[in-house]
C-alpha cells in the first residue's frame, strides 16, 4: 500500500475515532437538546403560553412574545418583549381603548426545562406557572 494512501485512511480513521469520542459525544448531545428545546419554545410553546395567559385573564388581555430563550443550564426561561394588549370587550365596542403595556425582558426560573420535549403533564404545569408569573409581573407593571 503506498504511504499517501496509508496516511490518507489514517486521517479518516483518526477523525472517525475522535468525532465519536465522549468528549465529543456529550457535549454534542447536550446542544442539540438545548438546540431542540429553544427551537420548540419559540414555535408550539409561546402559542400555548399565550393561550393560557389569555384563559387566565378571562381572555380580556392578549400577550404576544417575540422570543423564548432558555438558560444555558436549562433552569430558566428568558421572554423578551411582553406586549399585553387589551381585548376588546363587546359590552365596550362604543370606545375605543387601545390600552396595551410591554415588559422588555423577564426571566422565570424553571427547574425541569428539558422535560419539556418529553413529558405533557410537564408541559401543562410549566406553561401554568409561566403564566401566573407573568400576569403577576403585569401587574407589578401596571
Amino acid at each position: 500500500m503506498p504511504i499517501k494512501l496509508r496516511k490518507k485512511k489514517f486521517v479518516i480513521n483518526w477523525l472517525k475515532a475522535f468525532m465519536l469520542s465522549p468528549g465529543i459525544l456529550f457535549p454534542a448531545g447536550y446542544l442539540l437538546l438545548y438546540l431542540s428545546t429553544n427551537i420548540y419554545l419559540n414555535a408550539d410553546f409561546k402559542k400555548s403560553l399565550s393561550l393560557s395567559v389569555q384563559r387566565a385573564t378571562g381572555n380580556r388581555w392578549h400577550i404576544h412574545i417575540k422570543s423564548l430563550k432558555t438558560g444555558w443550564i436549562l433552569n430558566s426561561v428568558t421572554l423578551n418583549e411582553i406586549e399585553f394588549t387589551k381585548a376588546a370587550m363587546p359590552e365596550n365596542r362604543g370606545q375605543v381603548a387601545n390600552h396595551s403595556m410591554t415588559i422588555n425582558t423577564l426571566e422565570i426560573p424553571t427547574p425541569h426545562l428539558q422535560q419539556l420535549l418529553f413529558s405533557n403533564a410537564d408541559l401543562m404545569s410549566s406553561t401554568n406557572a409561566l403564566c401566573e408569573k407573568i400576569i403577576a409581573e403585569k401587574s407589578l407593571v401596571q
